[in-house]
Formats: structure tokens, C-alpha cells, sequence
């Protein structure tokens, strides 16, 4: 009889782009020996990719506390530990027990999407300056000069220790010309979009407005009464201590690193940014950062705890700016 030889072709197989290399169990390793990895007992078979350098560290001590046999062979992604098939369910259950310890979920803080409404405050203050100095005049309301401007809301210490304490604020909204207030936008920019998304804008302007008074009133307590002085960098540094204090206390990270980074950042901030150029206040930079820090620490471990609801943010957000416009209705 003869015999007939077909050939039949396999069905077409989708192949993958990405190989995956071969993983072969070392002969040295008796057969009946199972490996194990960090996943609760029930699962066999290994894992891809291997485990790491630190967690096979790991996985020696946890067998090695438990008495429990092993053998590791292979090296990088094809590194393996084995354990005999009667401690392979106790092996497990150590394993994932101390892997579920290691992996507590951290709280993560929700963000909020916010950096265009930071934004429109920035643009504000811009337009604002821009009405001050003139620039473009409004149709059929008369303002007063720059100069009346500055004569009014600086911050005099003479005046400011006379009576006329909404100078403190007053001056935080002050420029002297056009590189002053866009030197103090750019380096307060990424900060103050930082803190927004994390406090919510409503909660950070009066921050930023109160930290901001508190420098300028720690100030005034600290020049001779012939001094005077203005611009928006007081704010601009208790935007920083503001971010440092809400960091310290909300940031997943503990101990005394958890503390001193945030503390030593700011702190770089101001010896970079904060202590050289000309007509530069120091001290009142050294305020402002102090001040944002001790009003955020208060901020932060209230919402740590407590949730603001929204509406809450909305009308304090519009107090502050209420605020600003009666200390600028005082002034003059």
C-alpha cells in the first residue's frame, strides 16, 4: 500500500513584537524544590521580571529568620530562590506578609487643577501695576499719579507705628517699576501654582495676604522709623514657607529628613534669590519666610485633619480681596 505524504501548514499565529528571553531552572536545583517570590500562597510558577537585588536581599533574611531552606541560582532577571515543596506554602505566606508591611498604600494628596486661575491672579496684578503707573488710563475715572500711589500704600515705618496699619498690606501690592514687579511674577510663579494646587486657591491668597502682613508688621517692629520700603516679595517668600510648612506636614515622607528638606529648600531659595541685588530688604525677606512657614504650619495641620469644603475657600478667597480693597480705601 502506498503511502501518501501531506504536508499541512500550521494556522497563521500572531507574533509578538517584543521577545521575552527563556528562563530555564538550573539542573543543580532538585526537582522537587518550588520557587517562590513575594506573592501569597496559592500562586505558582515565577514572575517576570525577576525580582530585584534589594528584594532577593529581603528574601534572604525572611527565610533565614524562619529557618527555611533555600537555593538562589541564576544572576540579574533570571535570578531565582527555591525553597522544598513542604515549605513552600510557609515560605509564601512570610514572604507576602512582609511584602503587604512594605507596601502600605501612602495617602496621596489630590491636587488641584488650578494653575489658570494662578495665572488670571498673576495677569491682575500686572494690570494693576498698569493702572497705577498709568499705562493705560480708564475712560472717564480720573486715578491718582504713581507717586500718590506710592506715598499712600508704602510701608512707612513712622506712619505704620502712628496708626496706619493697613500700609502692611498696602505695600505688598506695590512695585517700583516694571523689572521689580516682573522679577517678582517670574520667581513667584512656580510657587504660588505649587500652593494653589495643593491648598486651593481660596485657602492660599489669604494665606499668602496674612503671612505676607505678618512679615511687613515683624519688619516695621524691627527697622528705625525712617524707613520705608514696598514691593511684593514679602509675599513672594511667605509663598515659599508656605510651601515648605505644607510639605513638612502633609508629604509622605517621615522623620527628621521629612523635616529638614523642605526647611533647608526654602532656606536655599532665600540665599539664593533673597539676600543680594540693590535696594534689596533682607530682613523683611527673612520675615516673610518665617511668617509663611508658622502660618502654614497652622494651615496644613488644620486641613490635615479637617477638609474645607469649597464654598468655604470661595468666600475666603473673596474676604481677602475685600480685605485688600478696605486697607487701599483706608490709604487714601
Amino acid at each position: 500500500m502506498e503511502s501518501l505524504s501531506t504536508s499541512v501548514k500550521a494556522p497563521f499565529r500572531h507574533r509578538p513584537k517584543h521577545k521575552v528571553s527563556m528562563w530555564h531552572r538550573s539542573p543543580a536545583v532538585p526537582q522537587s524544590w518550588r520557587v517562590v517570590d513575594f506573592r501569597p500562597p496559592g500562586h505558582q510558577g515565577r514572575t517576570l521580571p525577576g525580582l530585584g537585588t534589594r528584594q532577593m536581599e529581603l528574601l534572604r533574611l525572611i527565610l533565614d529568620a524562619r529557618d527555611i531552606p533555600y537555593f538562589i541560582t541564576g544572576h540579574g532577571s533570571n535570578m531565582r530562590a527555591y525553597v522544598p515543596a513542604l515549605y513552600e506554602t510557609l515560605a509564601r505566606a512570610e514572604l507576602s506578609a512582609a511584602a503587604a508591611e512594605k507596601s502600605v498604600p501612602e495617602s496621596v494628596l489630590p491636587l488641584r487643577h488650578n494653575a489658570h486661575w494662578v495665572a488670571l491672579i498673576l495677569l491682575l496684578l500686572i494690570v494693576w501695576h498698569g493702572l497705577r503707573m498709568g499705562w493705560w488710563p480708564l475712560p472717564g475715572v480720573e486715578l491718582p499719579g504713581p507717586n500718590a500711589w506710592l506715598q499712600c500704600g508704602k510701608l512707612d515705618i513712622a506712619l505704620v507705628r502712628a496708626g496706619e496699619w493697613w500700609r502692611t498690606a498696602t505695600a505688598l501690592t506695590l512695585h517700583a517699576d516694571s523689572l521689580h514687579l516682573f522679577s517678582n511674577v517670574l520667581f513667584s510663579a512656580p510657587f504660588l501654582i505649587l500652593l494653589a494646587r495643593r491648598l486651593g486657591l481660596g485657602l492660599t491668597l489669604p494665606a499668602i495676604l496674612v503671612s505676607g502682613i505678618l512679615g511687613n508688621a515683624l519688619d516695621v517692629l524691627y527697622r528705625s522709623p525712617s524707613y520705608a520700603s514696598l514691593g511684593a516679595s514679602t509675599a513672594m517668600f511667605s509663598t515659599v514657607g508656605l510651601l515648605c510648612a505644607d510639605v513638612v506636614v502633609r508629604s509622605p515622607a517621615r522623620g527628621l529628613r521629612g523635616m529638614a528638606l523642605p526647611a533647608a529648600a526654602g532656606m536655599a531659595f532665600l540665599a539664593m534669590f533673597g539676600s543680594e541685588g540693590e535696594n534689596v530688604d533682607y530682613v523683611a525677606h527673612v520675615f516673610g519666610l518665617a511668617a509663611g512657614f508658622a502660618v502654614g504650619l497652622r494651615i496644613s495641620l488644620t486641613i490635615k485633619h479637617h477638609s474645607v469644603p469649597r464654598a468655604l475657600e470661595m468666600i475666603l478667597g473673596a474676604a481677602a480681596a475685600g480685605f485688600l480693597a478696605l486697607c487701599w480705601a483706608l490709604a487714601f
